[in-house]
């Protein structure tokens, strides 16, 4: 039996649900709530000469000095205080708080396999560092700018058209009944707001690069699910395939033996055991790197093309223990759309038990029409 710690939020269904999975194979899952800290969860890490011991109680939480085979650092949220703290003392709690939590999970279980370490976590997700190892790895990338330079920004536009502007998070503006979604954008100089602006909101700036279609290379400790996806055969999806779940047709793919070395060695230079790389085809048949988000979401790739078992995969990897990982499917996989309804009711109570203070976005890395469905517009990591 494995022994599995998932850290998490009430509104994460992908935790919930590959929780379902493992203790429907007899393991055992423990999902920690990170913002129940510490108005519904007491912490202690005790000392005594060599002997460290720590401790966590909490709503449908009690762990301390256990030993967990696997550490899922899904998405991971900082403590939550009362609103009504006195400004004055609100920074002062929060530093005490995340620095308490922060040195915690450095001693949970060093020894446990981590998806991901700790020690990367804050640098594979810097976009500037995974376009460098993208292309140390052996990856072509677009001509690029990642600036708040007006001048650059807009002779980098003139030279580069067509060309794309990206941020680094994911966006969303709610009025009413009202919502803009930030998504890949085609743009020119022409386009740019006054440079007041620009300055004062660095942006990732792109040749955009022709399509045949692109891929999703989900990353298992070694272990490679590769999707097709059809973006280019509906308009809502060719320069953003997030746009539309019900437009995108997604099916299974291979990668060559060159793209297959390229992703582990992307991978071992980022210091990562999972992550979503997302490639494009160019009609060339040349592979082109756009970014890689290391707890990015899988069940969706699923939902839309059930011949690939991404739940049964994962699962099957969390239970492994070990980042060197071959998946082989079983006879009677775990299935996505077998698990997803219990995991939504198990959502709806968890919200009811846990604080949820996970402010609304669009994930990076999931087709909009799918959210409603899945996390409700939500990604923790835009927390950073």
């Amino acid at each position: 039996m494995a022994r599995v710690l998932i850290a998490s939020y009430p509104d994460d269904v992908h935790a919930f649900e590959v929780a379902l999975a493992l203790r429907n194979l007899g393991h055992e899952a423990q999902i920690w709530h990170g913002a129940d800290f510490p108005t519904r969860q007491r912490a202690s890490i005790r000392f005594d000469g060599n002997d460290v011991r720590w401790s966590v109680q909490g709503p449908e939480l009690d762990i301390g000095d256990r030993r967990f085979d696997t550490v899922w650092h899904r998405r991971p949220t900082p403590p939550a205080l009362p609103q009504d703290l006195h400004p004055g003392d609100l920074p002062v709690a929060r530093r005490e708080c995340e620095d308490f939590i922060d040195g915690l999970w450095h001693l949970v279980e060093p020894d446990a396999l981590w998806v991901n370490p700790l020690a990367s976590r804050r640098r594979s997700n810097l976009k500037a560092v995974q376009l460098l190892e993208a292309t140390r790895a052996g990856f072509s990338i677009p001509p690029t700018l990642v600036s708040n330079d007006p001048t650059a920004i807009r002779a980098f536009l003139q030279t580069n058209e067509p060309a794309i502007y990206k941020a680094f998070y994911p966006a969303q503006w709610e009025h009413g009944e009202d919502v803009a979604v930030l998504m890949t954008s085609e743009l020119s100089a022409a386009d740019l707001p006054e440079d007041d602006v620009l300055r004062l909101t660095p942006g990732i700036f792109q040749h955009r690069v022709p399509k045949a279609h692109e891929l999703r290379v989900n990353y298992l400790g070694g272990s490679l699910i590769i999707a097709r996806l059809l973006s280019q055969q509906a308009e809502v999806t060719r320069l953003d395939w997030r746009a539309s779940a019900a437009a995108l047709a997604v099916e299974p793919d291979e990668l060559s033996a060159d793209g297959e070395r390229a992703c582990h060695e992307l991978m071992r230079r980022l210091g990562l055991v999972f992550g979503c790389i997302d490639l494009i085809v160019t009609p060339d048949d040349e592979l082109v790197f756009l970014e890689v988000n290391p707890m990015g979401q899988f069940l969706w790739v699923e939902d839309c093309c059930p011949e690939l078992p991404l739940l049964d995969a994962f699962t099957a990897f969390l239970a492994a223990g070990r980042n060197q990982f071959q998946y082989a499917p079983s006879k009677n996989p775990l299935r996505h759309h077998d698990y997803y309804d219990r995991a939504m009711a198990r959502l709806e109570a968890a919200k009811q038990i846990h604080i949820d203070t996970v402010e609304s976005f669009v994930s990076r890395d999931e087709p909009a029409s799918l959210k409603s469905e899945h996390d409700g517009l939500r990604d923790a990591e835009a927390l950073g």
